[in-house]
């Protein structure tokens, strides 16, 4: 199996614990404080990845630092110890997150413009995207002069590329298809 399903797995395993016990907002939370808390740390990354320190002693070092946290947060770092995936546990977080943000109904868009986009317009684009798709939209806002003017959009997987320069480029490959080329040399009969 993939890292990435295996971590699919573990997320959603973990998700399903956490709605059943009503600790969702408590295991999203200790789980990302450890994952940033691993990402700061050199020494807790080279303890995730070693394999020199025993399994049992692990768990006990991960245990203390851990200590007073969500249960189900210490349960999973106890399990992917003895399975030997510790290195997925940022993954798990993310995709717990994700499934996290889906039930809410939480859905991210990166929006890509040639320019800054004024805030009045950021909150229009926010409020026709949450009405066509009936959920709560996050923007996450970029620039890149390249597109010359328009926008794109990235929702999950689908993109819509309204910008000058993908029209240019669409544009192009029209003028230059064998259809075109045709087209100018075909004349009608009279």
């Amino acid at each position: 199996m993939s890292e990435s399903k295996i971590a699919r797995v573990y997320a959603t395993a973990l998700y399903e614990a956490a709605t059943e016990d009503g600790k969702v907002d408590e295991v999203r939370r200790d789980l990302g404080e450890f994952v940033q808390a691993a990402d700061a740390s050199e020494e807790l990354r080279h303890l995730l990845a070693t394999e020199e320190i025993s399994d049992p002693k692990k768990k006990d070092i991960l245990l203390e630092l851990t200590e007073g946290g969500s249960e189900l947060v210490r349960n999973l770092l106890r399990i992917l110890v003895d399975k030997s995936r510790e290195s997925e546990v940022a993954a798990i977080y993310r995709g717990f997150v994700d499934l996290v943000e889906q039930a809410e109904g939480l859905v991210h868009v990166e929006v890509v413009t040639a320019v800054p986009m004024p805030p009045e317009i950021q909150e229009s684009l926010r409020a026709k995207i949450a009405s066509s798709l009936g959920k709560t939209i996050e923007l996450k806002l970029s620039v890149d002069k390249e597109l010359l003017g328009g926008l794109r959009l990235r929702i999950g997987d689908r993109v819509a590329d309204a910008s000058v320069r993908h029209q240019l480029e669409r544009l192009r490959e029209l003028l230059i298809s064998p259809m075109a080329s045709l087209e100018g040399t075909v004349e009608t009969a009279s």
